[in-house]
């Protein structure tokens, strides 16, 4: 596995010019591709860890797209930008990571059963202890795609325009839905903002 470098505080500005960085990206300028590697893979490995909770498996997600990018360069043309582009393949990829992880959990589950054996069930009522635990308990308790949009606007520092790109939705609706994540993180973080 490749460490993931940390970039400098660049990495949430804009490219300046993005379509002289794509178009040296496409061909083949190795400094093009370092650049946008070490401005985006830390906050890709955030984004797929957000989804999949590990972070070997987040920077393995992250280490193949740019290997895909690379391979795919010559005719790479992303529709609404670079950074809207590995937003959303990061997001996609974890997605399926994650699909394959519940069917694969699926399969053990049914052998298991099929084999006669009893498996005791994880605690999934984990007790919020600290502030961390509430606010990550409320996120995960949000719809799907309210967690979505919240994780992407708040720990990724995405517009709402770049959200709505990567979802495919109206930016209202993006607004929407982060109204209703910080109204659900303001219920459940009550005891904390009166205490």
């Amino acid at each position: 596995m490749v460490a993931v470098p940390r970039p400098n505080d660049e990495r949430f500005a804009s490219v300046p010019d993005e379509p002289r960085l794509i178009a040296q990206l496409q061909s083949g300028d190795p400094k093009s591709f370092e650049h946008v590697f070490r401005t985006y893979a830390t906050s890709l490995c955030d984004l797929a860890f957000s989804y999949l909770r590990s972070r070997d498996v987040a920077e393995e997600i992250v280490q193949e797209l740019f290997t895909w990018l690379w391979t795919h360069r010559h005719g790479f043309q992303p529709l609404h930008g670079l950074r809207a582009y590995l937003f959303g393949a990061v997001r996609n990829r974890s997605l399926n990571a994650l699909r394959d992880e519940a069917a694969s959990d699926r399969a053990a589950e049914q052998s298991v059963r099929a084999a006669g054996s009893g498996v005791a069930a994880a605690d999934a009522d984990l007790l919020a202890s600290d502030l961390e635990a509430t606010v990550q308990s409320a996120v995960d308790g949000m719809t799907p795609r309210c967690r979505e949009v919240f994780t992407l606007v708040r720990t990724q520092s995405l517009s709402y325009a770049e959200v709505a790109a990567i979802l495919g939705i109206a930016p209202k609706t993006v607004e929407i839905h982060m109204g209703r994540a910080l109204a659900i993180l303001r219920v459940r973080l009550g005891p904390w903002l009166n205490g």
